[in-house]
């Protein structure tokens, strides 16, 4: 943990007066399944298409939702993103997001050991996003699809393909030079 801040403090420092870096959290619901919560990040590089280009981090876990102090049982997801952006110079943009990342469900118990609990994840998706003008606040809302490509039988139950997220991020620091 102490590496983690460490280096989250040296990316910050260092890049706090070239790049755009906007941090918060996604609800997402899963298709007749959960809900979950957690932390979303995405990072645009200065001299990279800074108002369409971002990279993202996700971290989505039903810990925070459904299955806090419940019997639904707790699987996470990690995923990492490019996006693009369609619409330039206005607050609202259509976007578009390749998401690669991997599931993990904990099924808790030892007979399940046999049942499948992970997998890996590719998922496309569409989304519009919101930017306020006044505040360093922007909200995305989108749909996804994650693409399975396991043999029948071998992907974990609880992981269903499509999903609807609402992202609300704050604005760190953004830089003044655009495209």
């Amino acid at each position: 943990m102490k590496k983690f801040l460490i280096s989250l403090t040296l990316l910050l420092t260092g890049s706090i007066y070239a790049q755009n870096l906007n941090l918060g959290i996604r609800i997402q619901k899963t298709q007749n399944m959960y809900w979950e919560n957690g932390i979303s990040v995405q990072y645009a590089f200065k001299n990279f298409k800074p108002e369409r280009f971002h990279l993202g981090f996700d971290f989505v876990t039903s810990r925070l939702g459904s299955a806090f102090n419940s019997n639904a049982i707790k699987q996470s997801h990690f995923l990492f993103s490019g996006s693009w952006n369609f619409i330039q110079n206005k607050p609202y943009h259509f976007v578009t997001r390749l998401n690669m990342g991997y599931f993990y469900s904990n099924l808790e118990y030892d007979f399940f050991d046999d049942i499948p609990n992970t997998a890996f994840l590719l998922s496309p998706e569409i989304a519009f996003s919101y930017e306020f003008q006044k505040y360093p606040v922007k909200l995305q809302l989108g749909s996804g699809y994650y693409i399975d490509f396991s043999k029948p039988g071998y992907s974990p139950g609880t992981l269903q393909p499509l999903y609807y997220h609402l992202d609300v991020y704050y604005t760190l620091f953004k830089s003044g030079n655009h495209e």
